[in-house]
């Protein structure tokens, strides 16, 4: 007997409408989405506050999107087999607390470390909220669904900027923790009222493979830890001196041995973490690593573009922020409309499509960047990265969580979420890496200091053309997923 049928069966007679559904789970989402990028504008402040190296500030952001990327299918697994609804509730709770003690940090070290209990509280929200949109909507519905609380994330990825500078440059910098307090307090409440119950998705609950998730966790942070520090390598402050690029060829040969380490376990036992044989499904596996290259493009324009602004155009945190405001009003309009199509136009049409998108406009920043670019230009770049976003998220993640097995579901959102942040880790490393990389060439051939115009400018071009040709084959990547057989029904 499939338990997961009589549940759904149970849970469709909740009348519960999709947009009082969205709102329950989505301000989890919106919150565990919007640290991961408010504070990408007041790093400078920060730093300076802190008198702190700029080598080190990076570890704010980093902290934070490690610890989940170490977590989250955890948090997705113990959903499914304890309460998508309590996992996700604990996870909102610890947010909120750690969002507090943020806001009182006085040292770099505290911070981090309270970043690090942010981060196991999202992972909580971000793995079991889709689950639980899963668990209360019908195949017709749930497009639609997916779509909304899709938005939702988007929109908080890329308003985390402006929201970051403008309380910044009003307020003081720990008051882009302290907003999340409220929001969270008024959630716990919300989804406790909203949500009915949800039971184990399993008849029986199971012992957690611990060795499992050691391995995964271990695999994810090493590798990217070993990009962020290789990074260094070429900062005049490298994090283990001249022993930095042995320690990230170390870091790196681990996390490939914890990766095999992690299939062979996964093979081996009866109840592993992740049922690899979701990906045998071309669906379900191209969704997963489209959605990470995605994520990867979009660094350049979150993380890497303000600095620009800031430093070479000579815009406040503010002006930054409005500057990029394309992004989110194009997202919005154009991912409600694409969780629309998703329902009735093939998901590998409305991703490819989107994608190509990225990749166009990461090539219009490669060809178009200097220090006099005009302020339109910037905004054009932005709302053709928000169509791109906003046609791609929706119908990936509906692809992907249709192709899921249904005993699943909290694991396969959970490396859908997954997906995010690793591609958000890796972008930041590898946009670190190859931009300061390209600062030393140009310095080297241009003289002067490295932050000079004829050293920086060319540096940002270089990394939007190495981000545009990751965009172009993840592009031809999205198309070769194969068709979604409901579609075929109607």
């Amino acid at each position: 007997m499939n338990i997961l049928s009589t549940e759904n069966n149970k849970e469709s007679k909740s009348p519960i409408k999709v947009w009082v559904l969205v709102t329950a789970t989505g301000l989890g989402a919106f919150l565990a989405s919007l640290d991961g990028t408010i504070v990408n504008i007041s790093l400078k402040t920060i730093k300076d506050d802190l008198g702190v190296s700029q080598n080190a500030i990076q570890w704010i952001i980093l902290s934070y999107l490690l610890t989940m990327i170490a977590v989250t299918t955890i948090a997705g697994d113990l959903g499914d087999r304890f309460s998508n609804k309590l996992i996700f509730q604990i996870g909102m709770g610890i947010f909120t607390l750690a969002s507090f003690l943020c806001f009182f940090a006085g040292s770099l070290l505290a911070l981090i470390l309270f970043r690090v209990l942010q981060g196991i509280g999202a992972s909580g929200l971000i793995a079991n909220g889709m689950a639980l949109i899963t668990r209360f909507t019908t195949q017709k519905k749930r497009g639609l669904a997916i779509g909304l609380n899709s938005l939702i994330i988007a929109i908080a990825i890329s308003l985390g900027p402006i929201l970051g500078g403008a309380l910044t440059t009003f307020l003081r910098w720990g008051w882009i923790f302290m907003i999340n307090v409220p929001v969270g307090i008024a959630g716990l409440f919300w989804v406790q009222y909203i949500i009915p119950p949800t039971p184990p998705l399993e008849t029986q609950r199971r012992k957690a493979d611990i060795l499992g998730s050691t391995f995964l966790a271990l695999f994810l942070f090493l590798m990217v830890f070993s990009f962020s520090i290789f990074a260094s390598v070429f900062d005049n402050t490298p994090l283990f001196g001249s022993s930095t690029a042995i320690w990230s060829g170390v870091c790196l040969g681990i996390s490939i041995l914890c990766l095999i380490a992690f299939i062979l376990w996964e093979r081996k036992t009866d109840k592993p973490l992740v049922d690899l044989t979701m990906f045998k499904n071309r669906r379900f596996a191209i969704g997963i690593f489209s959605a990470v290259l995605v994520y990867l493009g979009l660094v350049v324009i979150i993380y890497q573009l303000p600095f620009f602004a800031q430093e070479i155009l000579g815009l406040t945190q503010l002006q930054t922020g409005l500057l990029i405001l394309g992004t989110p009003i194009a997202m919005a309009t154009t991912a409600v409309i694409s969780g629309y199509l998703s329902e009735r136009i093939d998901a590998k049409i409305i991703t490819t499509f989107g994608i190509g998108l990225m990749a166009l406009s990461l090539i219009l920043g490669a060809v178009f960047t200097t220090d006099v670019i005009a302020n339109w230009v910037i905004v054009i770049i932005a709302v053709i990265i928000g169509i791109a976003l906003g046609s791609f998220i929706a119908p990936n993640n509906t692809s992907v969580m249709s192709a899921s097995p249904e005993n699943k579901l909290g694991v396969a959102n959970g490396l859908l979420s997954l997906s995010t942040n690793v591609g958000f880790s890796l972008g930041t490393a590898l946009a670190t890496a190859i931009f300061v990389y390209s600062q030393n060439y140009f310095q080297r051939r241009n003289g002067g200091d490295l932050a000079d115009v004829a050293n920086y400018v060319p540096a940002m071009k270089v990394l939007f053309a190495v981000f545009a040709v990751f965009m172009l084959f993840a592009t031809i990547f999205s198309w070769f997923r194969g068709p979604d057989p409901f579609k075929k029904k109607d």
